[in-house]
């Protein structure tokens, strides 16, 4: 190789990496940087001689390929004064999972439209991918949804359908996309609708003749956004109607992206070539946040508002607001309005006051023989082979969903839990609650599995 800098440890790389970060940080859009980027680490595989560029998921890494390989190649040359291969990784998801980062950007003034914008439904301005809040819980949704507002249509994510619970943040996302696409090409068509608003345009169109009218709006769209499928369930001509919409713009290389409360293989009364379309692209998921990253959204929430609220009301908060983002939000602008109106210092008896009844929900206690005995009824195995020392997949799988329930849904020590599995050591519980953790991850049919059985045990 040429003359370049000299690097003598693996800390040398490391810091070569952050340099190559610095360098093309100034060559991206600052979104684009934090959505790409910003997780990625550097190391050196002494083997090939090449830099290990690692990433937190398959997707991340396709993308970063696909768009930034020159980018990349080009920062490793300014930085280290040479060329140097490099090849991606992707990591073991603890080794992001460990540190609970929310990216979290200030609301800031919208500009005004363009005056040629084509946006034929008006977006709401504060669903903006500046101020969506990002965390392991929902990577995976926002940066699929920033992959296609980059190149819309001209990616394989097409359709994008992101699904999740209620206030998770699928109509921010699916609505950021809009203004992104929006402001990076005032003269792209976006047409962002509901499906009950989209059932309603066609029940007038039909109704008054001027379906040329409507199929001309929506197939003439460069972007289509449709939010909360789901609802077409069981309406056979807006399905028919919305099935031709799809394909006129899917084979004309326009993008389009959906939302539903659920995977489209769990929504019944819609026809099968549509489910079949819905699932063609990307399917991308929005899970809820989990105790540590409802206290970290909090915590950001009021560093934002300028105002300090106790640790130990945020974790009251976070403790009791479990599966919501917007109910997070909602409670804590509830309880800074009346610390404002009552002019009093917000502490945890104060916040129970005011969010108690609202919030507090009773819990039921849990042991963990009553979870080996429902795992085991659910993975149909005997209850005793939770204690015991065989080995077979399908027990060490049960045994190892119900260590990481003991974990989850009791205050046991790893030490206690690894006690009442026949005496195992804590690092085996620990090694279990990885396994499951990461397939629940990674395979939709066991998450719903474990979910169910989760509020089995909770019912």
């Amino acid at each position: 190789m040429g003359g370049g800098m000299t690097i003598t440890n693996i800390s040398e790389y490391q810091k070569m990496w952050e340099n190559c970060l610095d360098y093309m940080s100034l060559r991206v859009k600052k979104h684009s940087f934090s959505t790409w980027f910003k997780y990625t680490r550097g190391a050196y595989d002494s083997n090939a001689s090449s830099i290990i560029v690692t990433v937190p998921n398959q997707f991340v890494a396709d993308w970063l390929s696909d768009r930034y390989s020159d980018l990349i190649s080009e920062a490793i040359r300014e930085v280290a004064g040479k060329s140097i291969d490099f090849i991606f990784e992707i990591s073991n998801p603890s080794d992001f999972d460990s540190q609970t980062e929310i990216n979290f950007n200030p609301v800031r003034t919208p500009a005004p439209a363009p005056q040629n914008s084509r946006l034929d439904y008006p977006l709401n301005e504060r669903f903006r991918f500046d101020n969506f809040v990002v965390g392991k819980f929902n990577q995976f949704g926002h940066a699929a949804a920033v992959a296609v507002a980059e190149a819309p249509g001209k990616t394989p994510y097409n359709p994008l359908l992101i699904y999740g619970g209620t206030g998770l943040g699928k109509t921010h996302l699916v609505q950021a996309v809009g203004h992104f696409a929006q402001e990076q090409s005032p003269n792209k068509k976006i047409v962002y609708a509901t499906s009950e608003k989209f059932t309603s345009d066609f029940i007038n169109a039909v109704s008054t003749g001027k379906i040329t009218d409507f199929t001309s709006l929506y197939r003439s769209a460069d972007i289509l956004l449709i939010d909360d499928v789901q609802f077409f369930s069981g309406k056979e001509s807006t399905q028919e109607q919305f099935f031709h919409t799809f394909n006129d713009l899917f084979h004309s290389g326009k993008q389009v992206v959906l939302t539903s409360d659920r995977h489209p293989r769990d929504i019944k009364g819609l026809e099968e070539r549509l489910l079949s379309r819905f699932s063609s692209g990307l399917v991308a998921d929005l899970q809820p946040p989990d105790l540590e990253s409802r206290i970290a959204i909090l915590r950001k929430h009021t560093d934002q508002e300028k105002v300090l609220i106790p640790e130990d009301v945020l974790y009251f908060i976070a403790d009791n607001v479990t599966s919501n983002v917007r109910e997070l939000e909602g409670c804590l602008t509830k309880l800074l309005a009346y610390a404002s109106l009552e002019k009093t210092e917000i502490d945890r008896h104060f916040a129970e006051r005011v969010l108690g009844k609202e919030i507090v929900r009773p819990k039921r206690e849990i042991s963990i023989t009553e979870i080996q005995k429902k795992t085991a009824e659910i993975f149909r195995t005997d209850p005793a082979m939770m204690t015991a020392k065989k080995k077979t997949s399908q027990i060490a799988l049960a045994r190892q969903v119900a260590m990481y329930l003991s974990r989850k849904l009791t205050a046991f020590s790893l030490k206690s839990v690894g006690e009442a599995f026949g005496g195992r050591d804590h690092s085996t519980v620990i090694h279990a609650c990885e396994m499951i953790a990461k397939r629940i991850e990674n395979d939709y049919d066991f998450r719903e599995k474990i979910n169910n059985l989760e509020a089995a045990l909770l019912a």
